[in-house]
């Protein structure tokens, strides 16, 4: 299978509800933005690929990445060389940084090729790598950040009315965090998602406080995330981070600092399934847990789905604030609800539906 032609696309899909939330980078306020890729095999077999994008400055840098960068050298190449070729992608843009946008826009690329091996194979992206253990996903609801008490319990009980599994909060205040845990059922599992807000001394500062919260994990809590290499357990709190890292070997130093229990490995930031695959293989003695980072709305979504279902004790589906309209496959992947069918067709499982591209792609 060799490839013929690798295609970004680009996607402005208009936000419809009404928003209260703050315009943060997962949550524009006019239109969600998405960079996603179509691979084409000499034989006419397609895969799809996505990266991490939302916001439209981003968007632009992204399809220019992988269209003038990364595209040139697969084209004529094998699909079976996918590995190979990620490795190799890594080493020479290496200048560019080990994380970021050129890993980025690779991982598009790759998980597209992932996609028509898969399809070619009759085998679904679990099946390819290790199989799934769980037919089905707990969904946790991740809601954009809204800095305020009223408005930030008043989201989680509509996430709570459509029985969602746990709930993520992105908040950087402390209080309002608390009133978020206040709303919550103490069977449900919560997530605070401070996105490297504060010091490690303020966190502990205010120990007390967040262990009273009883918190799944507490995620990026501190800035620079490199302190906690060097630091001490905090005592009841688990540190959740990992999504900007962008290798497996980064993911297993993080995992040897002492307040770590959870990583969290995100396909695109990590260049793609194939490095995520060896993410997945290197962390599997490690003694926490492993959370996929999820949020996306589109192939990579699926991707993250069957990275989900192949661990032995799965971790949730963030399913962040989306609109209905931003569901390209119609199976539910934006929906808030409890849990969530892993794909099980070939490849990832599901093309993106023709006439939602034609209709959100921002070069027709």
């Amino acid at each position: 299978m060799i490839i013929d032609r690798i295609e970004p696309i680009a996607l402005r899909i208009p936000v419809t509800r009404p928003r209260d939330a703050s315009n943060m980078p997962a949550a524009p306020s006019d239109a969600l933005h998405l960079v996603l890729c179509r691979v084409t095999t000499r034989s006419g077999l397609q895969g799809y690929g996505e990266c991490l994008c939302n916001r439209a400055p981003m968007q632009k840098g992204l399809v220019a990445t992988m269209r003038d960068a990364i595209a040139p050298l697969y084209l004529g190449k094998s699909v079976d060389e996918r590995g190979a070729l990620n490795l190799e992608m890594r080493r020479r843009f290496a200048s560019f940084g080990r994380a970021g946008t050129v890993l980025n826009a690779l991982a598009a690329v790759d998980t597209a090729l992932w996609d028509i091996a898969g399809k070619a194979a009759g085998l679904s992206l679990s099946d390819m790598i290790g199989g799934a253990k769980h037919a089905r996903v707990p969904v946790m609801a991740s809601l954009d950040k809204y800095d305020n008490e009223a408005r930030v319990s008043r989201r989680i009980e509509q996430a709570l009315a459509a029985g969602v599994a746990a709930v993520k909060v992105h908040e950087s205040s402390l209080a309002v965090i608390e009133a978020a845990r206040r709303v919550i059922p103490e069977a449900i599992p919560f997530v605070a998602d401070l996105n490297n807000a504060h010091s490690l001394d303020v966190i502990r500062r205010d120990l007390a406080r967040w262990q009273a919260m009883e918190l799944l994990w507490l995620e990026d809590p501190v800035w620079p995330p490199e302190i906690l290499l060097d630091s001490a357990a905090l005592e009841d709190i688990t540190v959740g981070l990992g999504a900007d890292l962008g290798s497996a070997e980064q993911l297993a130093l993080y995992g040897k600092a002492a307040p770590v229990g959870v990583l969290q490995p995100d396909v695109c930031m990590l260049g793609g399934v194939s490095e995520a695959v060896k993410a997945l293989a290197a962390l599997d003695a490690w003694p926490g847990a492993i959370a996929p980072h999820t949020p996306f709305v589109g192939p990579a979504a699926l991707a993250s789905l069957h990275l989900i279902a192949v661990l032995d004790q799965p971790g949730h589906f963030a399913t962040i604030e989306a609109d209905d309209d931003m569901d390209a496959y119609g199976f539910g992947l934006t929906r808030w609800q409890a849990s969530i069918d892993v794909p099980t067709e070939p490849g990832l499982g599901f093309d993106p539906d023709a006439a939602w591209l034609q209709r959100y792609a921002m070069d027709r």
